[in-house]
């Protein structure tokens, strides 16, 4: 009697338990409708807003983050795109610019019925009723375009009696509100299509480098055959199953009569032809989504993207920077960003080798203590390289490090205060020279120097004598350095930094210590500071702050801000005593320069670097840390190169070998077919003299047989000149009094 009752009663129960069940979820619709359904009207705003033109120029003070997310993209000084922040990588689209094919293969495809249903499709509910039945599972869904919109945008992906519920309510509300060409315009930009793509434009420019607009049938039957797993189909992952999407999907425009058979083949065999798509040994190849010249994928400037984006957040939160679709137009150039990375990949790659070597022969000796520390050693080794624009501070180029990944994110270019070296001589010798008590003629003692119970020494334990100042900074001479800053004092060179920094002379009272060796680079700087230092020398010694964004857009184009192009630079240094340093450090790429063996290259090949060109080594004790700055009219780059260990690069690793070639490569590639102007263009100077003088005496020439280099038509400060001839080879003890 029992079993018979229950019998009666189970399905009643049942039944009222699924009343009731069902009756829950209608009243959490009814507590979330108005949430939800605001959230589409946002969404349906982000599309609308997209066909109401922008006036250029035109201001906001708001970032709306609509229905869905839209990631903000960063783009070069060009306009050219380099990056994206982004939650789901996406680019809307409207409707009227999708090919028809795109609609059609996927209403064939996925709800063959959506223009006859109101959101549910009851057959096809039915048929994946008894379908997951008798598969015991959930082998099969019944869901319409609408239902898969609810899902996507107000639902969570789980597979639950709750979920199908609520989505059923969230279909009928999308199908009373909008109409079917909108419902179907809002799933083409919302559904995922692999890879972090959302939306069919987004999808499209990765897998095809172009816009949805342009799309063929072939094209847009592949697109739609990923949708069901996006993952699994995709031409990338998996290009023979995609193409066996591609082939169903076209067979259900065959089916519906939207094409012929024919039509079908031959739309398969051009898109094979154009996408290069062949089977070699039972693998396909293609040339879908392989696009070198879409760097901003493989974020070619992950350091500076990172540096702008703690700017960012100072103006806006993290959402609205990964939602908010803004337009962020920087300072960068993508040409110089790219050979930026490029040299400083090599060089780094190259010092890792180096370690190799050292490892090897360690091995060789049986060391094991050696071999660990150099391993570490090259783990840890990296490099930075920034590049300015002295008359505008736009920062050009950023490498911050080797592959920014997870663990290696630290950005060296701005935060790594490492030892300068002979970076400091240049600074030293303008201290001196705005003094006019030395220019380039001076004859400075590069002799053995005991202060106290300091000892000083060259950087090869050598002497040379009496030499000229251009020769002693042109060669990095430690002890004539040393000299030129007892001349000028260590308040006097703080304050050059202080003002070329526009940094409190606080701070640099504590970085540069009140003794003799800051001359040759004890004290430590970033990067960027070096740069910046640099950049005001090369600026006609007028300080301008690096700049990195010039404007910012809200996803409708209006701007948010925009820097203030108003600024001027501040003269801080001399304009003559600058000009006459930066013609000193020419020198540096002649013979007997730190970077000398440019000099028989140019001589070589007249193009190798058929331009003015000056900068300065680096290198610190027990060769720790390499440095190179160099210049250009309009540019200046700082690169350094060493460990985060703080140990040697190993023995004679120069900043001459090993960072000034980096530069000269760099120069080459950033500035071909755009050559610098020479330095003196646009260079105003003023109470000043040009004279000839010999290099090694720092005298004036008689003839061209006076001495074996003469320094031609040098700039000083008018009364600085020198005032005797150089000593003649063939009579002694004559009078140098120049008439």
């Amino acid at each position: 009697m029992n079993r018979w009752r229950w019998i009666v009663l189970g399905p009643f129960i049942l039944g009222v338990f699924a009343v009731l069940y069902f009756a829950v979820v209608f009243f959490q619709w009814e507590n979330q409708q108005d949430k939800v359904l605001k959230k589409l009207v946002d969404y349906k705003t982000q599309l609308d807003i997209m066909r109401s033109p922008i006036n250029a120029g035109e201001a906001s003070s708001s970032v709306d983050i609509g229905g869905v997310a839209i990631p903000s993209r960063v783009y070069d000084r060009n306009g050219i795109l380099i990056g994206e922040y982004y939650s789901e990588r996406r680019e809307l689209i409207n409707l009227e610019k999708i090919p028809e094919w795109i609609p059609k293969t996927l209403i064939a495809n996925e709800d063959r019925s959506f223009y006859q249903h109101h959101g549910l499709d009851y057959a096809a509910i039915v048929r994946a009723f008894f379908a997951n039945i008798i598969t015991f599972g959930y082998s099969q869904g019944g869901s319409t375009i609408t239902q898969q919109l609810s899902k996507v945008l107000f639902t969570t992906q789980e597979k639950t009696i709750q979920r199908k519920i609520f989505e059923v309510f969230c279909s009928r509300a999308i199908e009373n509100n909008y109409t079917k060409k909108e419902i179907l315009e809002m799933y083409l930009n919302l559904i995922y299509f692999g890879h972090g793509n959302y939306g069919v434009e987004s999808a499209s420019r990765f897998y095809f480098n172009k816009s949805a607009a342009e799309l063929d049938v072939g094209e847009s039957a592949m697109m739609i055959g990923i949708i069901p797993s996006p993952n699994r189909y995709s031409p990338i992952n998996n290009l023979k199953m995609a193409m066996e999407r591609q082939e169903l999907a076209m067979g259900s425009l065959v089916e519906t009569g939207a094409i012929t058979e024919k039509n079908k083949k031959s739309a398969i065999d051009l898109f094979k032809r154009n996408w290069g798509v062949k089977d070699v040994k039972g693998s396909y190849v293609s040339k879908i989504g392989d696009f070198p010249d879409m760097e901003y994928r493989n974020n070619p400037a992950p350091y500076f993207m990172d540096y702008i984006q703690q700017k960012l957040l100072k103006k806006f939160s993290n959402e609205e920077i990964l939602k908010g679709g803004l337009r962020i137009y920087t300072t960068l150039d993508l040409k110089k960003q790219k050979a930026a990375a490029s040299v400083m990949n090599l060089t780094i790659e190259n010092q890792k080798k180096y370690y190799d070597s050292l490892i090897k022969y360690a091995a060789k000796k049986g060391n094991k203590n050696q071999m660990a520390e150099l391993t570490l050693a090259k783990e840890k080794t990296n490099g930075a390289l920034v590049s300015i624009e002295p008359g505008t501070g736009y920062i050009l180029a950023m490498v911050g490090g080797f592959e920014f990944t997870s663990k290696n994110q630290f950005n060296r270019a701005v935060l790594a205060k490492r030892q300068i070296g002979s970076v400091m001589k240049p600074l030293v010798y303008y201290t001196a020279i705005s003094q006019k008590q030395v220019s380039p003629a001076t004859i400075l003692d590069d002799t053995k120097l005991t202060i106290g119970k300091k000892t000083y020494d060259n950087y090869d334990y050598q002497y040379l004598g009496k030499i000229t100042a251009r020769r002693a900074l042109q060669m990095s001479r430690n002890i004539p350095a040393i000299r030129v800053l007892q001349m000028a004092g260590i308040d006097e060179l703080r304050t050059v930094i202080s003002d070329s920094l526009d940094a409190p002379y606080s701070e640099i009272k504590e970085r540069v210590p009140y003794e003799l060796g800051v001359a040759i680079g004890t004290p430590v700087f970033t990067p960027m500071e070096i740069a910046q230092i640099y950049s005001t020398i090369t600026n006609q010694g007028k300080r301008i702050a690096p700049r990195d964004i010039l404007r910012i857009e809200n996803a409708q184009g209006k701007i948010l801000w925009e820097e203030d192009a108003s600024i001027a630079s501040v003269p801080v240094l001399d304009p003559v005593a600058s000009y006459i340093t930066v013609s000193m450090l020419q020198g540096v790429f002649e013979s007997d320069g730190s970077a000398g063996w440019v000099e028989p290259l140019r001589k070589k090949d007249p193009n190798y670097l058929p331009y003015e060109v000056a900068g300065k080594t680096g290198t610190t004790s027990d060769w720790k840390d390499a440095w190179f700055v160099g210049i250009v009219s309009d540019e200046v780059t700082a690169i350094w190169l060493g460990n985060d260990m703080n140990t040697t690069l190993g023995r004679g690793r120069t900043g001459g070998s090993l960072c000034a070639p980096a530069w000269v490569n760099y120069i080459r590639a950033a500035r071909r077919n755009d050559p610098p102007a020479p330095f003196l263009e646009n260079w105003t100077l003023e109470d000043v003299t040009r004279e000839n003088f010999c290099e090694d005496s720092g005298g004036v020439p008689r003839d061209e047989t006076s001495c074996d280099k003469i320094i031609q038509n040098q700039v000083f400060f008018a009364g600085t000149e020198p005032r005797t001839y150089a000593p003649s080879r063939e009579v002694p003890g004559e009078d140098l009094k120049l008439e």
